[in-house]
């Protein structure tokens, strides 16, 4: 977490991190010191958008729900991060307590859990709740903890028994088990009623039972570890429909490589090795499909991937020549529909203006080119005449880039990562509607503050607060041993 300080000053997290132990008054107080609540006023509302703690944690909006807030006219809460990776002892009075912070709570010392903790921590929302520690749950904690609002993280599970997962399975939002390294059939057939996005990283076989049973799984799908697949496997995978993550696997035999094609949707292979076979195989996918092949992906393979059905993010290539640039351009959407897919080559750190021309005659979807920092008159004279295009690593701009970048004239181009760029230069690109600015770039620089804005804790009162709070929990331990 970066909290926009100095990298010699100990972050808010570092701070929160020395609390090791939380009695019930000490929790209340900590939460509240890191409250922002979002306060609306007739038809305005007030957003702390350049509090301290709220860039530190990138102040993400969580809207209210009704019968959870006492304050009158709050509408939603900045999601802070709150980091108690030190607290060693969970009380049932502390967890009621932690269990109303809006944002991200980690509490990833404790070992252990009872169920009534576990039941106050499933009522915790607005957030991800991290647990990262836990070795063992309860029946009653997994069914208790599956009902939470948020990512659920427990990637020191190292088995699954049935019970908890039916009861994990009941979770609708990401789930992380990073520390599963194998599970059972009947567990994968739990899990697979799971609802959002599923973690499996820490698996590195994929037997066909659980495959089969895992393809059923309706989310985002993530099996990070799997280095190769059997056919089995590979079939079942590939009669799957939705987000498929397998990012660590390495070779696909040809039938293997003809099978998993089968599956439709988002297909992550980055680290896949290409050979013809698989090229053949993948050019025919229906769905995004992203490859990051560690040998880098040749022109002729190139040819036969751009006529793959469905947005292609290829990673891995640095530069661009002509020849290469053709090759992409050429990409097709949908039944020759243009707009309907897109092109991913985020690697790319440079590109010269007649590459730059080339690329710009792109017109099956989003153009991305998010590697590249820096723009050169040249070069942005022609990319800006590509109708979608995404030009986030984009830092900083002179007058006269931003200019040229102010004259796109296509549906969007998104300037998300720009921090850099004179008040002038600003002027001209807010005029364009279809640019997409950073938020701390979107507002007027002029616009005055909420009269309605709450009043928070400076940074240097903050880790005042933290360090008494830090301090009394060292005091309590001590008369406890």
């Amino acid at each position: 977490m970066n909290d926009n300080r100095p990298t010699t000053q100990p972050s808010l997290r570092d701070h929160t991190s020395r609390i090791r132990h939380l009695d019930a008054a000490r929790a209340r107080e900590i939460v509240a010191l890191f409250r922002r609540p979002i306060p609306a006023t007739g038809p305005t509302v007030s957003c702390a958008a350049h509090d301290h703690v709220v860039a530190a944690t990138k102040g993400e909006v969580v809207l209210g729900r009704l019968g959870t807030d006492t304050a009158e006219g709050i509408i939603g809460h900045h999601a802070t991060h709150l980091y108690l990776h030190e607290v060693i002892r969970l009380p049932l009075s502390v967890a009621r307590e932690l269990a109303q912070h809006r944002g991200h709570l980690y509490l990833d010392k404790l070992r252990s859990i009872t169920d009534s903790v576990a039941t106050e921590l499933g009522n915790h929302a607005g957030g991800g709740l991290s647990l990262n520690n836990l070795r063992w749950l309860s029946i009653a904690a997994a069914w208790a903890l599956g009902r939470h609002d948020g990512q659920l993280s427990l990637n020191r599970l190292k088995h699954l028994d049935d019970d908890i997962a039916l009861g994990l399975a009941q979770h609708d939002n990401e789930l992380y088990l990073w520390g599963l390294k194998q599970l059972s059939p009947s567990a994968a057939a739990a899990l697979s009623h799971h609802r959002g996005d599923l973690f499996l990283d820490g698996l590195s076989r994929l037997p066909s039972r659980v495959a089969t049973h895992l393809a059923r799984h309706c989310g985002k799908l993530h099996l990070h570890g799997i280095p190769r697949l059997k056919e089995a496997a590979a079939r079942a995978l590939g009669s799957r429909t939705g987000h498929l993550c397998l990012r660590g696997l390495k070779s696909l035999s040809p039938t293997e490589a003809q099978l998993l094609a089968e599956h439709r949707g988002p297909l992550y292979l980055n680290a896949v090795e290409i050979t013809d076979a698989v090229v053949h195989s993948l050019g025919q996918h229906q769905g995004s499909l992203s490859l990051s092949p560690p040998n880098g992906i040749a022109d002729h393979h190139l040819a036969v991937l751009v006529r793959h059905v469905g947005p292609l993010s290829l990673g891995g290539l640095k530069k661009l020549h002509q020849r290469t640039a053709t090759i992409l351009a050429s990409q097709q959407g949908p039944r020759g529909i243009a707009g309907l897919s897109g092109l991913f080559v985020n690697d790319v750190e440079h590109v010269t203006p007649p590459v730059a021309a080339i690329l710009s005659t792109h017109r099956a979807g989003e153009l991305s080119l998010n590697g590249i920092t820096l723009l050169t008159e040249d070069t942005a004279r022609e990319l800006v005449r590509h109708p979608l295009l995404t030009l986030d690593g984009v830092a900083s701009v002179t007058d006269r880039v931003a200019g040229i970048l102010a004259s796109h004239s296509g549906g969007t181009l998104s300037l998300r990562g720009l921090r850099h760029v004179s008040p002038s230069g600003l002027a001209k690109l807010r005029q364009n509607p279809g640019i997409e600015l950073p938020p701390s770039l979107r507002r007027a620089a002029t616009a005055p503050a909420s009269s309605t804005a709450p009043r928070h804790p400076t940074h240097a009162e903050m880790i005042a607060a933290i360090a008494r709070i830090a301090q009394a929990g060292e005091d309590a331990l001590s008369i406890n041993t």
